[in-house]
């Protein structure tokens, strides 16, 4: 009964990697991209006409669509023409048309009523690539007048041996192209909070604050005994290059503003690069911190990681005395990437609701007060890095924070 009360559950867990296309014959990119664009659209209004279709399943509506766009044999050989013809384009292969009318079934069946306007990544079946290895794959292209195979190596994080590769989907971005390419990945242990908590006996929850520690990591037992302590740093170099960063937006903004001759397009585009540019720190420190996190679990032998659940975006300008914004605080950021890099590895990430996580003692429930260093504690110091409560107990508020986490959690399994 122990044993198979302990045995965990194998799963698999589809992740999404994106490689950079190498620039050889971009224009063909170009062309096959808005080719796909033309044929769902043409799909999609198609569907649109014939709305009845809809009530079938997904296969049996792509093959109504095939034969009121195409045909069949027996059509052609006693001449009769498709409902809805594709004259206008030219041959297209099998696996590229399954593929756009697919995309078009998702579109109706999602709403979708402006389509000019809806990013569509163009799926590729494997009728429409091959030779698919760790640094290269060959596409079927459309060059403008005929269908041709191009070797395309490409940069990008290394696919596990181990990982099954799912049709990838194709993306053109201004000059670049990428691949985003799904991959299935055996999971050791996919049971349930529930599943696990009749089994573990610790549990680690967190914590995010801002600054130089960007997380803090609390090892509690099950009746709450605090068993070790992290502090993951980083926020002084995320910093300092998120300074640079915004320098280089001022200078920019000073320029269209009359200080630098200029073209304002250009300087328009040079803001996005920037804001871009910006979104790459966070999201660099935000894998980071998200990857020592798991790291530190398969250390202390975790199952179980407790966050807090922000469901809410949280409005900076109306919370100017915390001294942070979206574009600096990425506790959030953390916790999207934190879910499936843990789930990886057969650890799952549960949440709490954050009430009252950050201003009450871990140690008695009182209401705390907060200060930095030299200075006098208040119940107002929102900023302050150390705590103090009436019963005397103190310390670190982050690490406050993340016992307050684990605490609430446990107290569900009472």
């Amino acid at each position: 009964m122990t044993e198979q009360k302990n045995r965990t559950k194998k799963g698999y867990s589809i992740v999404t990697y994106q490689v950079r296309l190498y620039d050889r014959h971009f224009p063909w990119l170009q062309q096959t991209r808005e080719l796909y664009a033309n044929v769902v659209t043409h799909f999609f209004f198609v569907l649109k006409k014939e709305e009845a279709l809809l009530e079938l399943s997904d296969f049996l509506l792509l093959r109504a669509l095939e034969v009121k766009c195409i045909g069949t044999k027996e059509m052609k050989a006693q001449g009769i023409a498709p409902e809805y013809p594709m004259e206008e384009f030219p041959k297209i292969p099998l696996y590229f048309r399954r593929s756009a009318i697919n995309t078009a079934i998702s579109l109706v069946r999602k709403q979708a009523e402006d389509i000019a306007s809806v990013q569509m990544p163009m799926t590729l079946y494997k009728g429409m690539y091959q030779n698919f290895t760790d640094r290269s794959i060959e596409l079927k292209l459309f060059n403008g007048e005929k269908w041709v195979w191009v070797t395309y190596p490409f940069t990008g994080r290394k696919i596990p041996k181990e990982a099954e590769q799912l049709s990838p989907m194709l993306v053109v971005k201004k000059q670049n192209a990428y691949l985003y390419i799904p991959v299935s990945l055996e999971v050791e242990d996919v049971r349930t909070v529930q599943e696990r908590m009749q089994t573990e006996d610790r549990i680690c929850a967190v914590s995010f604050p801002d600054y130089d520690v960007l997380a803090v990591a609390v090892i509690l037992s099950k009746d709450g005994e605090e068993l070790d302590k992290k502090f993951f740093r980083g926020g002084k170099q995320k910093e300092f290059q998120r300074k640079q960063v915004l320098k280089r937006l001022l200078e920019s903004q000073n320029s269209r503003g009359g200080k630098r001759k200029g073209n304002p397009i250009e300087s328009v585009r040079e803001n996005e690069a920037i804001y871009s540019k910006l979104r790459e720190v966070n999201s660099y420190y935000s894998h980071l911190i998200s990857k020592q996190l798991v790291d530190y679990c398969l250390e202390q032998k975790i199952k179980l990681i407790v966050v807090p659940k922000y469901e809410i975006g949280i409005d900076f300008r109306d919370k100017r005395y915390l001294k942070t914004d979206a574009y600096r605080w990425i506790g959030r950021s953390i916790i999207q990437k934190l879910n499936y890099k843990a789930f990886q590895q057969g650890i799952v990430v549960t949440t709490i609701r954050p009430y009252h996580i950050s201003d009450t003692c871990s140690f008695c429930g009182e209401s705390i007060q907060k200060y930095n260093e030299g200075h006098i504690a208040g119940k107002k110091y929102y900023g302050g890095k150390l705590f103090q409560c009436p019963n005397g107990h103190q310390g670190n508020t982050a690490w406050n924070t993340a016992r307050n986490v684990g605490k609430i959690f446990l107290s569900y399994y009472k």
